[in-house]
């Protein structure tokens, strides 16, 4: 079972320890996979004062760095999705996938295909259906209902890889991110 370190290593390896530019990328991004305006964003908030971040910047970003914006910007993406408002743990399989799927495709994306999985209205939005839901789903059925919906939401997330691999500019990423989303399976094999 992956615990949020695991995350966290495991974006290195999913997103790369290596500056990567287009084509090898849709857009240029640093060690973990990380934008110029992640860095942006994090710069705002840790040096408000400090010049805005270039492409130079982002090059140059060591893995000690790295590691220490992808752990901001997971917290960040976290208290975004509003993940508390249905974990009490972080270490639950089902937050990390949910991290781990609006990390890579953003947290809106994430939650839509969760409530796809809910069969509630797709808001993109943690709201008061899509908890009252999970809420009322954990009290009928116990807590299984997290590893059902946990194996639920990588089948949702594999439609959707293979929807977007259909555009020939995307069958090029197509394998790494099933694999990346086959990772989190609990099933045991």
């Amino acid at each position: 079972m992956k615990t949020f370190e695991n995350i966290v290593d495991d974006v290195f390896v999913k997103e790369g320890d290596k500056y990567s530019a287009p084509p090898a990328n849709d857009q240029p991004t640093a060690r973990g996979g990380i934008t110029l305006q992640t860095l942006i964003d994090f710069y705002k908030v840790q040096w408000p004062n400090a010049p805005t971040p270039t492409i130079e910047d982002l090059q140059r970003l060591t893995h000690e760095e790295a590691r220490v914006i992808v752990e901001w910007k997971l917290y960040q993406l976290a208290a975004e999705m509003r993940l508390n408002t249905i974990f009490k743990e972080s270490d639950n399989p089902l937050y990390l996938l949910l991290l781990d799927f609006g990390y890579n495709s953003g947290g809106p994306r994430a939650i839509r295909w969760f409530q796809r999985c809910l069969e509630v209205p797709a808001s993109g939005e943690m709201d008061i259906v899509t908890v009252s839901t999970l809420m009322d789903l954990r009290k009928r059925v116990g807590g299984s209902i997290d590893r059902l919906l946990h194996q639920a939401l990588i089948a949702a997330r594999l439609q959707m890889v293979d929807m977007w691999a259909d555009a020939p500019e995307n069958r090029k990423f197509e394998e790494g991110l099933e694999n990346r989303v086959l990772s989190f399976s609990l099933l045991k094999v």
